[in-house]
Order: structure tokens, then C-alpha cells, then sequence
């Protein structure tokens, strides 16, 4: 066999070893896209699971919260008949009315019925505008408006709890959940603000954790 020839077929080996390595890397390239594509799902779904356990502990939280207030208000009302016999004559006061429409109200979100809820939560917010549950009133409308995905109401009606109820407890919540709704009509650079400011306000809270991971994945898009 001529150098030449000998030379040909040494090339064409090298060319099909090369052929082959470059198979060999593609397939390890397609392998590593569909398992880093199956990590993102699995994380996406993780941090989807973590949301809805967080609302849900958060309602049930609350819904426990006012359990405990209208036992209390019950045994109030039992002491004030046992020292008034009128008592039970008397109309209901401003503040019971406020009350009933927000046990209602909690009973009909523990039940999903939504849209009731909502209407509940609207009427105690326009009847009760400085009323003791007016704040958690606006809370968990946002809450319910994003729930149904009505993205725009949900960002109204959570930016004025924020607004008007500075020192709520759930403030950290409302930001969180402000910023969720931000995310989803795609304003995200004042979604990625709240976001920051519920980290650098309330760090120990369960919306921080939330946020972080948002934020993370916000910046990483």
C-alpha cells in the first residue's frame, strides 16, 4: 500500500472516530438537556407544592383565629344575659354585624365557595371601612382574586392593604402575595421589588422564604 493511499485511509479513520465522538457528545447533550429540563420541573412543581401549603397553613391559621374569637365572643355574650335579662332584646351592635360577615366569610373560603366569600368580604369592607376586620378583609380578598386568577383586581385590592394597613400582621403576606400578582400580569420589576422588600423587612417570615426563591428565578429569566 502506497504512503498516499496508507495516508487516505488513516484520515478517513480519524474522520469516523471523530464522527463518532461528536455522536457520543450529542447524545451526552441531549441526556444532560432532559435531565436538567426534568430537575426545572421538579423544582417548579416543588416550589408550587410550597405555595399552596403555605396558603393553606396560612387559612387555616386564620380560620382557627376566628374559631377562637367568636367561642369568645359567645361566652361574652352568655355572661352579659346571665347579668342582663334584656340583653338578648337588644339589637345587634355594629361590631357583631362586622363579626358575622366575617365568620361567614372565613366559612365560606374553608368551603372554596369563592365567589360568595368575596361578596361577603366586599360588603363587610364598604359596611365596616375602619371596622376590626376590614384588614384581613382586603388580605383575603386579594388572596381570593389571585386564587381565581383575576390578576388585575388582586393587585388593587392588595396594594391597598399594604397601603392602608401598615402594621397589620399579614403585611409581609400582602407584599408577597402583591408580588405574585405582579409576576402574572408581567410588571416584574415591581414584582421583584416587593419581593426584595419582604426579604429585607420581615427575613423570619414564610413569605421571605417564598420570596427568595421567586427572586432567585426571577433574576435567573
Amino acid at each position: 500500500m502506497g504512503s498516499s493511499n496508507f495516508a487516505i485511509l488513516q484520515n478517513k479513520e480519524s474522520a469516523e472516530l471523530l464522527l463518532e465522538k461528536i455522536n457520543l457528545l450529542k447524545k451526552e447533550i441531549e441526556s444532560l438537556t432532559a435531565s436538567i429540563e426534568t430537575n426545572n420541573l421538579t423544582i417548579s412543581r416543588l416550589e408550587e407544592a410550597n405555595q399552596i401549603r403555605y396558603v393553606d397553613l396560612d387559612k387555616r391559621i386564620h380560620l382557627l383565629e376566628t374559631k377562637l374569637l367568636f367561642e369568645e365572643t359567645q361566652d361574652e355574650e352568655a355572661v352579659d344575659q346571665s347579668l342582663n335579662p334584656l340583653s338578648g332584646l337588644v339589637d345587634e351592635d355594629i361590631d357583631s354585624g362586622e363579626f358575622s360577615l366575617w365568620s361567614n366569610s372565613m366559612k365560606l373560603l374553608d368551603n372554596s365557595r369563592y365567589s360568595e366569600a368575596s361578596e361577603n368580604l366586599r360588603l363587610l369592607i364598604l359596611s365596616y371601612p375602619n371596622g376590626t376586620y376590614t384588614g384581613d378583609a382586603y388580605f383575603w380578598l386579594g388572596e381570593i382574586y389571585l386564587v381565581q386568577e383575576m390578576f388585575e383586581d388582586s393587585s388593587e385590592i392588595l396594594n391597598a392593604f399594604v397601603t392602608k394597613f401598615d402594621n397589620h400582621p399579614r403585611k409581609a403576606d400582602g407584599l408577597y402575595k402583591l408580588a405574585l400578582a405582579k409576576i402574572n400580569l408581567g410588571e416584574l420589576s415591581s414584582a421583584k421589588t416587593l419581593l426584595q422588600e419582604v426579604i429585607s423587612n420581615y427575613p423570619n417570615s414564610g413569605a421571605a422564604l417564598l420570596a427568595e426563591q421567586d427572586l432567585i428565578k426571577l433574576n435567573s429569566q
